[in-house]
């Protein structure tokens, strides 16, 4: 299932990310005129694998 969400409530979850990301009271990248959109979506199934190796030093190698 996917809800999309416009206006004012788009607005306040971007601040309250902004919040939490940045530190800030606000997203001040705002452009005048914007309109922002949140998607909400939710995953029809989620996969959890049990056994993978962990990740070499250094971090994963990019494929070749």
């Amino acid at each position: 299932m996917t809800r999309f969400i416009e206006g004012p409530e788009a607005h306040d979850r971007t601040d309250r990310l902004a919040h939490k990301y940045l530190g800030s009271e606000r997203f001040e990248w705002t452009m005048p005129g914007e309109q922002r959109v949140a998607v909400i979506v939710r995953p029809v199934k989620v996969r959890h694998i049990v056994g993978v190796e962990r990740f070499r030093p250094g971090g994963p190698r990019p494929a070749s």
